[in-house]
């Protein structure tokens, strides 16, 4: 008789975590003399800011004065805004908010969002069941952190890093039967909602679409409900600030997204050519959706993996350091290849990652080398060519993958 104590695998197994922590702990000294030596992490000063403007003098966090501030601390920093979240957002960097040494709280953030990268690089196994052997976890850890756009990222201390770790802590859970943690790990997840709100959707109507699947829309939303009361309870107005703070972002600080790049190519025609492209692939999305809602794991993931590359060229302003989610579905396109072609899709895949990762530290270091605006010429052909690659293989990943699960 077996009377050991079952098992129960919420979001990690302890020897990913204990990776997880030592590969962090390596990372520590270049961290601490990387911040020392630098002026970076605008981003990360919006949120410490907030956070203390919050909760030590019960300010309006959304107010113009603190874009000033960090405007008046990055003045050399073109992309650098007040505080642009919903509230609760806020509620992750409180602990490093208190701490008054700026440079310490920024080294320790860092240190976090490393963490959480190499965390989620080891649960994007689970979450896309990646089966191949060139992408083991380790390795796709690897990739998420030292990528360029992930640096640049970390080196703002954006707080996109953790709410992408937060999504995939979501699908893993949901590829292990764990619709509870899975709704509130997607609640989280829309600390960035410009990054996570499609994909968010999108697993959700697949789950109502499915037997027992309604569990996860319901605690994605009551958690989701519940974190704006939380807001509420910080500043009852915040919502409506929140909108004015996009309001103001949008109109001033010029964000880059399809349109914009076309429009500085070309300056008569480029922003309209640029939205029609867009309403192109927002068509194509919510085809998608509606035709593979209904159908088995393999759907979800092939339609998760377009629209985290079609989220690029809808028109939402996420263009530049956030492109390190392009990484999810290029691992999961090299995956599928790999499996469709047992000897050339490995070849196919190695080609296809090394030039995604040289290509962009290439143009930084040799092009346009300013750290503090990420590549742009590459902006749109990462989410083009992944569409692609998608595309090439979905009939076969849809309609014939025999699952091996």
């Amino acid at each position: 008789m077996n009377v050991s104590p079952l098992r129960k695998l919420f979001a990690f197994r302890p020897s990913v975590l204990l990776i997880s922590i030592a590969a962090a702990v390596v990372l520590i000294v270049p961290t601490v003399l990387f911040t020392v030596s630098t002026n970076y992490g605008s981003s990360f000063y919006s949120y410490w800011l907030t956070g203390r403007v919050l909760f030590a003098q019960g300010q309006n966090p959304y107010a113009d004065e603190l874009f000033e501030q960090v405007q008046a601390r990055y003045p050399e920093d073109h992309n650098v805004s007040g505080f642009s979240l919903p509230l609760y957002a806020i509620l992750p960097v409180l602990p490093f908010s208190f701490i008054n040494n700026f440079t310490v709280a920024l080294i320790l953030w860092r240190i976090f969002l490393q963490a959480a990268l190499i965390f989620g690089g080891f649960r994007l196994i689970r979450a896309f069941r990646i089966q191949n052997r060139i992408t083991p976890g380790a390795v796709c850890a690897a990739i998420l952190i030292l990528n360029y756009y992930a640096i640049a990222a970390l080196t703002d201390g954006d707080i996109s890093i953790l709410a992408i770790a937060f999504f995939l802590i979501g699908m893993a859970a949901l590829q292990d039967g764990e619709a509870e943690l899975c709704g509130i790990m997607f609640a989280f997840s829309t600390i960035k909602c410009s990054l996570t709100i499609l994909p968010v959707i999108w697993v959700c109507l697949w789950a109502l679409s499915h037997r027992g699947g309604g569990i996860i829309a319901a605690w994605t939303a009551m958690v989701a409900v519940l974190l704006f009361l939380i807001g509420m309870l910080l500043q009852t107005d915040w919502f409506m600030l929140y909108l004015r703070s996009i309001v103001y972002y949008l109109k001033y600080m010029n964000p880059t997204n399809l349109s914009r790049l076309l429009e500085n190519w070309q300056p008569e025609l480029g922003g309209r050519i640029g939205w029609a492209i867009s309403g192109i692939f927002i068509a194509i999305l919510i085809i998608e959706w509606i035709v593979n809602a209904k159908k088995d794991i393999n759907a979800l993931e092939w339609v998760l993996a377009l629209t985290l590359s079609i989220g690029f060229l809808v028109g939402i302003p996420n263009i530049g350091k956030h492109l390190f989610i392009l990484w999810i579905p290029t691992i999961y396109a090299i995956d599928k290849m790999q499996l469709r072609w047992e000897n050339r899709g490995k070849t196919y895949g190695i080609i296809l990652s090394a030039l995604f990762f040289i290509l962009p530290w290439v143009f930084q270091l040799f092009v346009f080398p300013d750290w503090k605006n990420p590549v742009s010429n590459l902006n749109a052909a990462g989410p083009l060519v992944l569409t692609f690659l998608l595309y090439w293989n979905r009939w076969w990943i849809i309609d014939t993958f025999v699952d091996q699960y």
